[in-house]
């Protein structure tokens, strides 16, 4: 680690944008303690180009307070995006959407990092592009070592291997709606807007005009926190193309509406399902069933977990 100094940094976007920005308040606290005790913790950084500590940079070089730089080593940006990730979740007060992100986001870049051949080494431009990538014959072995990934993520994190992967999706689904429209990123991985994962999957296909317009239906609705359904519904009209009126259909022509057929059938036959479970835990001798049993069953298993999941978030209300 270097000598305290005032030295200037690099700061790459890709890296800022994947650390919870802090409010108001905390940055003051923040500019207070520098102000009075110095800047005690190090800048992280990676040949010149900051990891983590970009506020206590920012106050350092507007006051010229003298620093130090704990540069560490990665071997290309994948690596570097991976872990600042894991400590950002080994943080406090993220939102529950910061979360997601973050470990999809991280299991993105540790597959990637993972699928990279490079013998003549990288520099700190270092991109990945085809010609690194691990030849064909190698496949069996990557993807190995990616259900690794996923396993050591979901363990670190208390979630199953499968959530890890939706995770993963998710991440790639922000990341492709942000570079349509940064503006409502922040928005959503705050928590002021609630948009379940499927949705906001929908939502990063939408084009930037239609974007937009999901965000103007969502802000007429002139509330500070946007929920799951109504988020939803803002999203789907403009995906079906509404245009902020709907077809009125008589109401001698429509059928019976009830509301709630769809969920109490639902409710009806979630019991039989706990049935047979109970009914397998208490038969059946696990230790002996065959792997592919064993494998059939946990990836349905998993698959209705992430379902479960799905609907918790659709109809939680916060």
């Amino acid at each position: 680690m270097d000598e305290k100094t005032i030295r200037p940094l690099k700061i790459e976007p890709k890296f800022k944008n994947l650390i919870r920005p802090l409010q108001r308040k905390e940055y003051l606290q923040l500019e207070q303690n520098i102000l009075s005790d110095g800047c005690r913790d190090p800048i992280i950084a990676w040949n010149g180009v900051i990891v983590d500590g970009h506020n206590r940079y920012e106050i350092c070089m507007r006051h010229q307070i003298p620093f130090a730089v704990l540069e560490m080593e990665f071997s290309c940006e994948a690596e570097v995006i991976a872990w600042i990730c894991a400590n950002q979740l080994g943080r406090r007060n993220i939102s529950e959407e910061t979360r997601k992100y973050l470990i999809g986001k991280q299991f993105e870049a540790e597959k990637l990092a993972g699928a990279v051949k490079n013998p003549n080494g990288n520099n700190q431009y270092s991109t990945i592009d085809e010609a690194d990538v691990i030849a064909p014959q190698e496949r069996d072995e990557e993807t190995h070592s990616r259900s690794k990934t996923a396993e050591r993520i979901a363990k670190d994190n208390h979630i199953s291997k499968a959530t890890v992967e939706k995770y993963a999706i998710y991440a790639r689904a922000m990341d492709a709606l942000g570079e349509k429209d940064a503006e409502i990123i922040p928005r959503i991985l705050s928590g002021q807007y609630k948009i379940a994962h499927k949705n906001v999957v929908e939502l990063s296909k939408l084009s930037p005009p239609e974007i937009k317009k999901v965000e103007r239906r969502i802000k007429k609705m002139q509330q500070p926190f946007i929920q799951y359904n109504q988020s939803r519904n803002a999203i789907s009209e403009v995906s079906e193309g509404a245009r902020g009126t709907m077809a009125v259909t008589s109401i001698k022509d429509m059928p019976a509406f009830d509301p709630d057929a769809d969920i109490n059938g639902l409710a009806l036959t979630i019991p039989s399902w706990s049935s047979s479970i109970d009914r397998v835990l208490k038969r059946t001798d696990l230790s002996i069933i065959s792997s592919h049993a064993r494998e059939g069953l946990v990836r349905q298993l998993l698959s209705l977990t992430d379902h479960v999941s799905d609907l918790l978030d659709a109809i939680k209300e916060d």
